[in-house]
């Protein structure tokens, strides 16, 4: 009896020995990988090297596309990948660079919107990169009614 419950001990030990090393190694491999991160400090830094990240087109004619420019320089030392722009809604078209940015490099997102209901509007364009954190553009304005 006593040899039994000594197995059965022993086999307790190995298994909780055993997941420990399991989530130890884990943890070692997770904090290695974020370091391979690009050294922007993420795209909302990058993106902040912009003039600006909010743009107020102020009165827009109802029908008539419009466009806000975006630059950004990557102050890192490793190369910026954006892999996806999303505008919040259909009417708000992003475009990015699908190069990587060197550091050093600038790149540009812009943002078409297209005016097709008047009256004020804030649309967001969301950023996604080979970083920890996506960052966020703004556009704001009004529409308003064409001239007949």
């Amino acid at each position: 009896m006593e040899l039994k419950h000594f197995n059965e001990v022993n086999t307790m030990k190995r298994t909780l020995l055993l997941s420990f090393a399991l989530m130890l190694g884990l943890v070692v491999y997770q904090n290695a990988s974020s370091h391979n991160l690009p050294a922007i400090s993420r795209v909302l830094e990058a993106i902040s090297k912009c003039e600006k990240t909010t743009h107020d087109f102020g009165k827009i004619e109802q029908n008539k596309p419009v466009t806000a420019t975006f630059e950004f320089t990557n102050t890192g030392d490793s190369p910026l990948i954006i892999t996806k722009a999303t505008g919040s809604c259909g009417c708000t078209v992003p475009s990015y660079p699908k190069e990587p940015i060197m550091p050093g490099g600038t790149g540009i997102i812009t943002a078409q919107f297209n005016a097709a209901a008047s009256g004020s509007f804030t649309k967001t364009v969301d950023i996604e990169a080979n970083t920890a954190k996506a960052a966020q553009l703004t556009i704001t304005g009004t529409v308003v009614t064409a001239k007949q």
